[in-house]
């Protein structure tokens, strides 16, 4: 299945409104609807190339269907030493925007199509490319199982439980958590 990423762009805002608006993506996502307003003003400043968040969308034959974003752990310690206890490697995050196209395994194909996209952008190091769910959103574990991640641990972001999977490409022979070292 081939799927392309490609940058966001200020022209995706009005299809990503459209996105964020799914039902969908209520329960792990986007917990409110938002207007085209609050999305511009929270994904445009992303379309710059020193933003700290790298947004994609993945396409396939041609055809937009999901969103991808993904982060050094590092840039958001808050999040990466913290929360999930790595200072190094990428954080992704992602979901598949069209209700017409779940359920055909492109949330998968969109993963590694990501991590082969971002592998040459990053350090050896950072090649530990880590998604975190909660435990109840079943089709989105499965899929990051698929796409070769693997459960390592479980935490706690905005007090909610979470499971986090990594898939390791070189970054760390042995995938060590900062918190598991204090």
């Amino acid at each position: 299945m081939a799927v392309q990423m490609r940058p966001l762009s200020i022209q995706d805002m009005p299809l990503l409104h459209e996105w964020l608006n799914q039902t969908h993506l209520r329960p792990f996502y986007e917990r409110e609807p938002s207007t085209l307003e609050q999305v511009v003003k929270r994904y445009a400043c992303r379309v710059a190339d020193d933003h700290r968040t790298k947004c994609l969308i993945a396409e396939f034959d041609g055809a937009p269907f999901g969103y991808l974003q993904w982060y050094l752990n590092r840039s958001f310690p808050e999040y990466g030493i913290d929360t999930i206890g790595m200072s190094d490697g990428v954080s992704i995050d992602y979901y598949i925007g069209d209700p017409a196209l779940l359920g055909q395994r492109l949330g998968s194909a969109m993963l590694n199509a990501a991590v082969e996209h971002v592998k040459p952008l990053v350090r050896s190091k950072d090649r530990s490319f880590c998604v975190g769910h909660r435990p109840e959103n079943t089709s989105a574990i499965r899929c990051s199982q698929r796409a070769g991640f693997t459960y390592r641990k479980d935490f706690l972001e905005y007090g909610l439980a979470h499971e986090l999977y990594v898939r390791d490409e070189g970054g760390l022979v042995a995938c060590i958590f900062e918190t598991d070292l204090k």
